[in-house]
């Protein structure tokens, strides 16, 4: 049985999908069903009447015509609201059809994959959803991929972990991308900083104002002028060793002016699938940065690992990490079980990762009965609500039959500046 690792971009208007096989070093892309030279697949679904069966993606175009049904489309742009479709007398509102449109997808994607096992997904997004995020929870379990099997990135995280499992040459210096879409410009820079043993790179997005998507159906040479200027002043603020431009906007290859600008000393790519391949790298190796002294700095990130101090039984007291920071803050989540010693006192630790400096501070639990030193079992929690607050949850757990908890919960707001 061959292992599948998928990685997927899931946009607005259309997803992308890369996999990796088991036996394999590098991911592929999946390209739009009879067009090769695209990656997008439409977020759009069409139920068919006649056969009482979803086609997804880029098969709508094929069966619309040929079929009685129902044209589904702006599907994540639907997610969190009440509207509601009826669709051959079932009811279903947009999260039900999100998770219908991905497991479809995915699933006909793996039947033509025979002997093979889907073991991992990574989703890269490039906005924190709410709604989105619970479906994306759900589609791990209706596909059966284990928790440690599964995560979530931002777009950010999804360019670093690309970056990094390419050759070292890439990155000898800093690192910058153009991404051209319907939303505009953005400009992402990555510098890279060796803050004593730790290697930091910081990871920063800018919108580019000068350059509007509309210019693509205008005149292409005044666009390439433009864009040969803003890009000389973006590589003029340091050395740049490898540029990156993706998004739709370059799709019709108007660069010439501009792409000498860029080609002056650099190396330049161009691809519409950097975030979902570096989601699939994700998927089959893991975060790159785990295990290694490194350290992504980016937008929504959290620089602290959150934990406690526990004395061993030498009497010397260690930091037990509740949850390791360096990653986006929705996935900054943990538990620990602690058991008190003749104390009401928790101390809580905050490790900043990029400075290895330590803020700390006590929580002290109220009300709890007098019990002997080591019956006294709490459950401690990690739960943050932005990349600026969260808060620490401590729970009773009691001490079997012999010591009954008393159900309490302690919560103790968190937060930090950037």
């Amino acid at each position: 049985m061959n292992e599948i690792f998928l990685g997927l971009d899931l946009c607005a208007t259309n997803m992308q999908i890369s996999f990796c096989k088991g036996d394999s070093i590098e991911p592929e892309s999946i390209y739009q069903l009879n067009n090769t030279e695209t990656y997008l697949l439409p977020n759009t679904m069409y139920f068919s009447t006649d056969e009482n069966k979803w086609y997804v993606g880029s098969e709508v175009s094929r069966i619309k015509f040929s079929h009685n049904g129902k044209l589904v489309d702006d599907v994540v742009g639907n997610v969190g609201t009440t509207n509601q479709l009826i669709i051959n007398g079932v009811t279903y509102n947009y999260e039900d059809l999100l998770l219908i449109l991905l497991k479809t997808q995915i699933e006909e994607f793996m039947a033509g994959m025979p002997d093979s096992s889907l073991v991992a997904l990574t989703v890269t997004v490039e906005h924190y959803n709410k709604n989105i995020f619970e479906v994306l929870n759900k589609l791990k379990s209706e596909l059966g991929i284990k928790d440690d099997k599964f995560c979530i990135l931002s777009h950010e995280n999804a360019f670093f972990q690309y970056i990094m499992n390419q050759d070292e040459s890439v990155r000898s210096n800093s690192i910058s991308m153009f991404e051209f879409d319907t939303e505009g410009m953005y400009y992402y820079r990555m510098d890279r900083k060796k803050l004593n043993s730790t290697v930091v790179y910081s990871l920063t997005k800018t919108k580019l104002d000068e350059i509007d998507y509309s210019m693509v159906f205008g005149d292409l040479e005044q666009l390439d002028e433009l864009f040969a200027k803003v890009a000389l002043k973006k590589m003029r603020e340091t050395y740049i060793s490898s540029v990156f431009l993706t998004g739709t906007g370059f799709k019709d290859k108007w660069i010439k002016k501009s792409q000498n600008v860029l080609c002056d000393g650099r190396r330049v790519f161009i691809g519409q699938n950097i975030y979902t391949k570096g989601a699939c790298y994700h998927a089959k190796h893991g975060a790159f940065e785990k295990g290694r002294d490194i350290v992504l700095n980016t937008n929504g990130f959290i620089a602290y690992d959150i934990g406690v101090r526990i004395g061993d039984q030498s009497g010397k007291t260690k930091f037990y990490p509740i949850t390791l920071g360096g990653r986006e803050w929705y996935n900054m989540k943990g538990t620990v079980i602690l058991f008190l010693d003749d104390t009401n006192r928790v101390e809580i630790i905050y490790r900043n990762r990029i400075t290895d400096d330590t803020q700390k501070e006590v929580v002290e639990i109220h009300g709890l009965p007098k019990r002997p030193p080591k019956t006294t079992k709490l459950s401690i929690e990690v739960e943050l609500y932005d990349e600026k607050n969260g808060a620490i949850i401590i729970r009773d757990m009691g001490f079997g039959k012999i010591y009954p908890t008393t159900n309490k919960i302690y919560r103790k707001e968190i937060s930090w500046a950037e």
